[in-house]
């Protein structure tokens, strides 16, 4: 009995780090693959297609296109009102509004995030996670 319960320990100190390593799904192989990128912003706030591009162009991995058709990945950016109030004075910076980023080929979701962050802030957070995910994946983590 102790001897099957050594073994079963050793079992899983041996198999859970295999496991660990993939905290989350290997994204599609299309988003690895991809060069360009158009910035579909759905939310009517101008400052989140200038957020995305920024950030977008500081990491330098994809190139932003001008029209969606141009591009092997659309990230698109909508706002989840659900009857949510609008900030005092439409300021995103204060909006209690969270926004769903997500990364789509021309007619399929591929992956999605959504953090519910102020506007300004949450755009550039969801870029940096799709960025840490894409460079985790390259990696081979």
């Amino acid at each position: 009995m102790k001897a099957a319960k050594i073994v079963a320990l050793a079992v899983v100190l041996v198999v859970s780090p295999i496991y660990a390593a993939d905290k989350y799904p290997p994204l599609p192989a299309s988003v690895i693959a991809a060069k360009t990128v158009y910035i579909d912003n759905q939310t009517g706030f101008s400052q989140i297609t200038d957020k995305a591009y920024e950030a977008l162009s500081k990491w330098g991995r994809y190139k932003i296109v001008k029209e969606a058709k141009d591009a092997d990945l659309v990230l698109r950016f909508t706002a989840d009102t659900n009857g949510r109030p609008t900030a005092p004075g439409n300021n995103i910076d204060q909006s209690p509004t969270p926004i769903l980023f997500s990364v789509r080929d021309q007619t399929n979701e591929l992956w999605s995030v959504s953090k519910n962050q102020p506007f300004h802030s949450q755009t550039t957070l969801d870029i940096d996670e799709f960025k840490k995910r894409v460079e985790a994946q390259e990696k081979g983590k």
